[in-house]
């Protein structure tokens, strides 16, 4: 490895040491320009997510922490989970405590929020955001909107709201906090349920941010289009050519990205949930598709991500069969994501605007709709350009309209943070980039003074 290469690898591995150390001012808040997360003192914040959705059931205090000590120094900085899981008599918690005294949302079982108290404590001292789903809607038949014995219809609006504000004044006090409604699915019949819910919760904690986690192929937005609750939107979908969509195809992460993007008004979004690593072994649910679809949403206009893997059911009663949750958090995908936060950190990523039409590639992104279109994203100033390539090809790009005549291209490893093949260049010759090899890569240019 040259001189050069070795600088601009430790570099990145200081920036990736520094991503543990940082820190935010909570609580979140909504950038001016309405495109991204900001702390309270303006400082940009990368949603950078784990679906952990059965953490406040399947895992004890102790493990709590060590798992999120182990998420923090991956880069993670939110952290997404059911608060009352699933209507179901063997959903309890470590301390054997169910939520609700026979499904009645006017009556909580103070034991139980008492043990995801101490967790959201913990998670406030580590400077980690909590992204909690009061009712969790389900796509299965399962949750508290799509279950046969119809919970939040039974429960009724003024319950709803009740619980909404009971969850509101109990959390409302830590900063590090923020909600998803819904879960999984669109509001249905029980639109009106999950609204008096929104409404009480953030009538209570009005500092904490809400979204809405809809049905794969939909955003908040799309199930929610004017809502004085909604802070901010979350997208979600799988893959194109994706198996076992359970609701019909399944555009790409970066397709659902440009869509929610070009919306107004602007709201900032994140990819709430896609595919996850590892949960099956007869398809793509490889590290690159993880890596792919964060690579995707940062690229295309969101302020963020939510990665998954077999964790989020590891936990829950250690069932014979479930995967080991520690050998999970070593899994490749996730431990590469650091690598694209640390370079995030290298310029302002909140200046990225996405290429929407293709007019910075000249040939090779691949074609729109397919799994391995090429992606890419320039700075408000031009003075940065940033391509994602999901696979091998050779690409020509047009660098005319960045700002300088003189540029500097470098690939840039997503698997490992590590930079090769510097290249000076001049802005009007518009020229063909070929990756080191077969794997992804990121094309990083950058103007010369």
């Amino acid at each position: 490895m040259k001189v050069k290469q070795i600088r601009l690898a430790v570099l990145f591995f200081i920036l990736g040491q520094a991503l543990y150390a940082q820190s935010y001012d909570f609580p979140l808040k909504v950038s001016e320009n309405k495109r991204y997360l900001a702390d309270q003192q303006g400082k940009p914040f990368l949603y950078v997510s784990d679906a952990a959705w059965s953490l406040f059931i399947g895992f004890s205090e102790a493990e709590v922490k060590e798992y999120l000590g182990i998420r923090k120094q991956q880069g993670f900085s939110v952290i997404q989970v059911m608060m009352t899981y699933v209507p179901a008599p063997d959903a309890f918690n470590p301390e054997g405590q169910l939520p609700f005294e026979a499904y009645d949302f006017a009556r909580p079982n103070e034991r139980y929020f008492d043990h995801i108290e101490k967790i959201v404590a913990i998670a406030d001292s580590m400077n980690m955001v909590m992204a909690m789903v009061p009712l969790w809607y389900s796509c299965c038949n399962d949750g508290w909107g799509s279950n046969p014995e119809q919970y939040m219809k039974k429960n009724g609006l003024a319950k709803c709201a009740g619980f909404g504000t009971y969850i509101g004044q109990r959390f409302g006090k830590y900063p590090n906090v923020m909600w998803i409604l819904g879960g999984d699915n669109d509001p249905f019949e029980n639109l009106e349920e999950v609204r008096a819910l929104a409404l009480a919760l953030k009538a209570a904690a009005p500092q904490q941010l809400q979204t809405y986690h809809a049905a794969s192929t939909h955003a908040s937005t799309d199930v929610w289009p004017n809502e004085s609750w909604l802070d901010f939107s979350m997208v979600y979908t799988y893959f194109r050519g994706f198996p076992d969509a359970w609701n019909g195809v399944q555009p790409d992460v970066y397709e659902v990205s440009y869509t929610e993007y070009r919306k107004s008004p602007v709201m900032p979004f994140v990819l709430g949930e896609s595919n996850y690593e590892a949960e099956h072994t007869d398809r793509s649910d490889t590290e690159l598709q993880a890596r792919k679809q964060a690579w995707y949403t940062l690229l295309s206009g969101g302020c963020g991500h939510a990665y998954g893997s077999p964790f989020w059911v590891a936990g829950y009663r250690r069932q014979p069969g479930n995967p080991a949750w520690r050998e999970i958090m070593k899994l490749p995908g996730a431990n590469s994501l650091i690598h694209l936060n640390s370079l995030f950190q290298t310029f302002n990523w909140t200046e990225l605007v996405p290429d929407l039409e293709g007019r910075f590639f000249l040939s090779g992104n691949h074609g729109f709709a397919r799994n391995d279109f090429a992606v890419a994203s320039i700075s408000g100033d031009s003075s940065v350009a940033v391509l994602y390539f999901p696979s091998p090809r050779t690409v020509q790009l047009d660098t005319r309209t960045l700002r300088s005549r003189q540029l500097t291209a470098v690939w840039y490893n997503p698997r490992t943070g590590a930079s090769e093949g510097q290249q000076r260049f001049s802005a009007s010759s518009s020229p063909a980039f070929t990756p080191p090899d077969e794997k992804d890569w990121v094309l990083v240019i950058r103007a010369r003074n």
